[in-house]
């Protein structure tokens, strides 16, 4: 039996190493693309979003469509008694104000005059017999412009008042007759009024106010404001 030569044991050994190194290389793990397919197959997917600027005045016109500008409110006071002196003349002047509507007297204790129209935007304007007129705008806690009665026009200046101060007025029917008393009281007590009896005219008794006055045997309940103002 023949040996083999050292060149037969030499390929052996270079064909067994070759044989061994190519098994090792498809037995070893695939770290690399294993761990990139994990991290391909953990990571989130990111959704795709589309973000559309609002053209120029978009944003303004929903806000004006969503909330309708509401009107200004009327400022004038919706219940209110002014009560103050006719400049050049003396006599007295009352006004009072009831949501909207206005109702006025004037006395000087010789002539009179009621008045009637409506309070709005802080402005009055009211009218009554024989051309009777007052123009007037509210603010700084008084009433202030011109009245009228007859051809006769006079400035006034009316502040605020509280009850008992401000207007009255008293009616009755008395032998078929119509009585009608007005009564404008002023803080600090000074009054003036008149009641007229069938277009006669005559001083009233005076006033306290929440009291009934007699005038020629007749009872009169004089009542502020609030019972009147609607049927002047």
């Amino acid at each position: 039996m023949k040996r083999p030569g050292p060149f037969h044991t030499l390929g052996a050994g270079v064909v067994l190493a070759l044989g061994i190194g190519v098994l090792s290389a498809q037995t070893m793990p695939r770290t690399d693309s294993a761990s990139a397919s994990s991290a391909s197959a953990g990571a989130p997917v990111a959704k795709a979003t589309t973000s559309v600027a609002p053209e120029p005045g978009e944003t303004a016109a929903a806000t004006a469509s969503a909330s309708p500008s509401a009107e200004p409110a009327d400022p004038t006071p919706k219940r209110a008694e002014y009560a103050g002196v006719a400049q050049g003349n003396g006599g007295l002047v009352a006004v009072s104000i009831k949501n909207g509507k206005a109702v006025a007297y004037f006395c000087d204790g010789r002539i009179e005059s009621w008045l009637k129209g409506t309070a709005e935007n802080n402005t009055l304007t009211l009218t009554g017999k024989g051309g009777s007129l007052i123009t007037a705008a509210l603010g700084g806690g008084k009433a202030q412009g011109r009245l009228q009665v007859g051809k006769t026009k006079w400035r006034f200046s009316a502040p605020l008042v509280k009850k008992p101060s401000g207007l009255y007025r008293a009616t009755a029917v008395v032998r078929g007759a119509k009585v009608v008393g007005g009564w404008i009281v002023l803080p600090g007590g000074r009054q003036v009024g008149l009641v007229d009896v069938g277009d006669a005219a005559q001083a009233a008794p005076r006033l306290t106010p929440g009291s009934p006055v007699t005038v020629g045997g007749t009872r009169l309940i004089p009542e502020d404001t609030d019972a009147f103002i609607d049927t002047l």
